[in-house]
């Protein structure tokens, strides 16, 4: 059960064909980073909403567990890329890439029309 609810945002227009999914698993070494990388992730997500190219955003925060876990849908790769490049993001990935005991991240093309959920990409991955 979720101490935090999935904060989720869906852009008004959402784009034409099925752009491109990522699913992003993140689990901190220590619990004591939680609420610095809380904010983080926070910050991240009112880029990703300004973003050209962004069509939505879950965020899933285990806080106990130390595993946040985000689900964006972009229009294309090259979004996904402007976007990576850009801080508060871009400074994100060098300050909190040696505090991750686990990442991964995964893309794969959308639905038309279809805001994806965590339970849905996460079914659906092998």
């Amino acid at each position: 059960m979720s101490l935090i609810p999935d904060l989720p945002w869906t852009s008004r227009e959402l784009g034409s064909g099925p752009g491109v999914v990522y699913v992003t698993h993140l689990h901190l070494r220590r619990l004591r980073d939680v609420p610095a990388f809380f904010r983080t992730t926070l910050a991240i997500r009112r880029q990703t909403m300004r973003s050209p190219g962004a069509r939505s955003l879950l965020l899933r925060a285990r806080p106990l567990a130390r595993r946040f876990t985000t689900v964006s849908w972009w229009d294309d790769e090259a979004a996904v890329q402007a976007f990576v490049r850009t801080d508060p993001h871009r400074t994100a990935m060098r300050r909190w890439g040696a505090e991750m005991l686990d990442f991964s991240n995964r893309a794969f093309p959308g639905t038309p029309g279809t805001v994806p959920t965590v339970d849905g990409v996460t079914a659906a991955m092998p």
